[in-house]
């Protein structure tokens, strides 16, 4: 007999080895279906060994007739007192092809009144299943010998947000080697989810049945396949899950660790998994990517996952910059592994940085998703900008006295930033008058900022200047134009500052490293990078102080002092801030150094509202409010009148022993008495501001406050 075996579209090639390796004679392969040439055994086999297929089908009649007549005419076609045991009823699913009017329901309607006298089921358990389809000349009727479809295993009654079918799973871990003799000696899914993926990885390891656990096919109401045919093989079936008590199987098996940053999904994960028969041969335990330390990766392993995709466009922005973390974290800590990652988006699938060896698309469903098998690609150190003492491009004299400070200044700070692996530092501050800008290195990038001439400047002046700043700026570095990025400061008013300069284009952000953590800036489409350079030495104290404890960040901006609290082992984070795009730009950045939003919320507020109605407790908190903020929701806020209300309220949410890092940039600033007299205030500024801004001390002011009487 000729079968047609189904699959996910796109899978049909990975289904067709399988078939093969199973002893089946394949004869055709589709996008969606293989047909393979077989008896009765075969079908039975497919249904409980298969762990790509979907449905297991024999065709019964293949009629060219129009879409009107075609239900009776099917109906008439088949021979239904041979076909199922008597009693047995009968469930129909019928689609319409392409080009086909009318309802599908009514073509379905007509077919069963047509049955001779065979009574209708409204499920597939326990009936005869039969799926047809009409097309504009041509009608198909099979008898279905799944019933429901293969990939209900039977294991997971917990799927969680977004479930994996087993049988996509499984393909997954096929496009990754996971079925061969030679399968690496660990299985780690960092976004184990439901653990789907890890579930099927043991069963396939141990040579369990897909079909193990299932008691109802399809096959168990058709008359040509004879209960002395598939009970025995049945319950072949279900003894292959014994190999996991095994003892010897048990000892061969290679290691399986599931990841996941949600409590609840990790729950899920171990009762599937009990089902399965597998709880003791999987790991679980509730971290995060970014958690996952040298330790967590053998010599070699499979990584398999299936990571986030995100529903909303900020999610799906997120989720781009958490598979970027992925590829960071294998290249840094699992280089000499295999990856194959489940994602809905190639260009996000891009940002993982891997090497590509083989890709598959299929669809899932209304979705597109891509099985993407790489290998982690070795780090190239980018060098970040140093200023060189070599010579450069001739440069017009009004250029060369800031060439020489730039120098003067790259030669101070060099020892500096060597010493501290320095990344991205400001090299040049206003120092001379005729060059009013500022000059920041970001990795191997260089921005300089002009600060608006008035208007007693002559514009042209002002213009050669700029020129000369850029060029002064490329001769000291030794880089192309390309990396040197230029803007004007200016005082802004309202939302002028949250406005895009590029316009409509997407936008362009680079990846610094800062300590441990990994940051997103922009030096080409808002007026702010997101970062501010200056409170380097507090985000890294922040890393240093983190571990294990509860952290705040308020008037968070980008988040970055939460990614520090975060890489340095802080076991939560809340990130408050009334900037909705501030707060997305913290969301990626999270996500780019493997920590999700989801356990660590980014709450849009006002600050002083939010503290008002919290109710949660901090042992850290990191507090760095404007100087001046205008609000439509309540009067303006600001810093040197408001300062003293805004710490009480952060004091109540601090726990005894903890401390508030409070910092502002008013230059004028003083520290409300109340405070001082209440609290013990230390006053850590001359600690807080890094070498590459001694220029300036007055470029914010830093306390520490804890709670007692100074």
């Amino acid at each position: 007999m000729e079968f047609v075996i189904t699959c996910l579209p796109g899978l049909a090639p990975l289904l067709a080895d399988e078939l093969t390796e199973l002893g089946m004679t394949v004869t055709e392969q589709g996008s969606a279906h293989v047909g393979i040439q077989g008896d009765e055994q075969a079908a039975v086999g497919v249904c409980l060994w298969s762990r790509l297929a979907e449905r297991v089908l024999l065709p019964l009649a293949k009629l060219d007739v129009p879409p009107e007549e075609a239900p009776e005419a099917l109906a008439a076609a088949v021979d239904w007192q041979q076909l199922c045991a008597p009693g047995t009823p009968v469930h129909l699913s019928l689609d319409h092809g392409k080009g086909v009017r009318g309802d599908s329901r009514i073509s379905s309607k007509r077919l069963l009144r047509a049955l001779p006298g065979m009574e209708v089921a409204r499920r597939e358990e326990g009936a005869c299943t039969v799926r047809a389809r009409l097309d504009e000349s041509q009608a198909q009727l099979w008898l279905d010998l799944a019933g429901t479809p293969l990939h209900r295993r039977g294991y997971r009654l917990a799927g969680g947000r977004a479930p994996l079918r087993e049988n996509l799973a499984a393909a997954v871990l096929r496009a990754g080697g996971w079925h061969l003799e030679s399968r690496a000696p660990v299985l780690l899914d960092p976004f184990c989810g439901s653990g789907t993926l890890l579930v099927e990885g043991v069963w396939m390891a141990a040579g369990v049945a897909p079909g193990a656990l299932r008691r109802q096919y399809g096959f168990m109401a058709w008359r040509g396949c004879p209960r002395a045919l598939w009970e025995p093989a049945m319950a072949a079936a279900a003894a292959s899950l014994g190999r996991l008590s095994d003892s010897a199987v048990s000892a061969a098996l290679p290691a399986f660790k599931g990841f996941d940053a949600d409590a609840d999904t990790l729950k899920m994960a171990m009762h599937n998994a009990e089902r399965a028969s597998v709880r003791g041969a999987i790991h679980f335990e509730r971290r995060e990517l970014g958690a996952l330390r040298q330790r967590d990766f053998a010599e070699q392993g499979l990584v398999a996952t299936n990571p986030p995709w995100g529903e909303r466009l900020d999610q799906q922005e997120q989720a781009a910059w958490l598979l970027a973390g992925l590829g960071q974290v294998l290249a840094e800590k699992a280089r000499s592994w295999q990856a194959v990652v489940l994602g809905a988006d190639v260009t996000a699938l891009d940002r993982s940085g891997m090497d590509i060896q083989q890709q598959w698309r299929v669809r899932n469903g209304a979705l597109i998703n891509f099985i993407r098998r790489s290998v982690p690609r070795p780090p190239v150190p980018r060098a970040p900008l140093r200023v060189s003492d070599a010579p450069g491009f001739e440069l017009p004299e009004g250029a060369v006295p800031l060439l020489n400070r730039l120098r003067k200044n790259g030669k101070h700070l060099r020892r500096w930033l060597e010493r501290d692996d320095i990344q991205t530092y400001r090299l040049y501050d206003r120092d001379l008058p005729e060059f009013n800008v500022a000059v920041d290195v970001y990795g191997d990038q260089a921005l300089v900022q002009e600060f608006k001439a008035p208007s007693s400047i002559d514009e042209d002046k002002a213009r050669q200047r700029r020129q000369w700043a850029v060029s002064a700026v490329r001769a000291a570095l030794g880089v192309h134009r390309e990396q040197v990025h230029l803007r004007t400061r200016e005082r802004q008013k309202g939302s002028r500052q949250y406005q895009k300069l590029g316009g409509a284009q997407p936008s362009q952000y680079k990846v610094v490293r800062e300590g441990e953590a990994r940051l997103l800036v922009n030096l080409s489409d808002y007026l702010d990078t997101g970062l501010f350079l200056d409170h380097r030495p507090m985000r890294l104290r922040l890393g240093r102080e983190a571990a294990g404890k509860r952290f705040l960040n308020l008037f968070a901006y980008t988040g970055a002092a939460t990614v520090h609290a975060l890489a340095g082992g802080a076991r939560r984070a809340v990130t408050v801030d009334a900037s909705r795009r501030y707060l997305d730009w913290a969301g990626c950045n999270l996500a780019l150094n493997g920590f999700a939003s989801e356990a660590h919320p980014l709450v849009r507020a006002d600050t002083m509202a939010w503290l008002e109605t919290c109710s949660e407790q901090f042992d850290l908190v990191f507090c760095d409010p404007p100087t001046f903020s205008n609000n439509k929701a309540r009067n303006d806020f600001v810093v040197q009148e408001h300062h003293g209300e805004l710490i009480r309220r952060i004091m109540k949410r601090l726990e005894p022993g903890g401390v508030l890092y409070f910092s502002c940039n008013f230059r004028r600033f003083v520290m409300d008495q109340e405070i001082v007299r209440w609290y013990q205030v230390e006053d850590i500024t001359a600690s807080s501001i890094p070498e590459d801004f001694r220029r300036n001390s007055t470029i914010h002011h830093c306390y520490a406050i804890r709670h007692g009487v100074s």
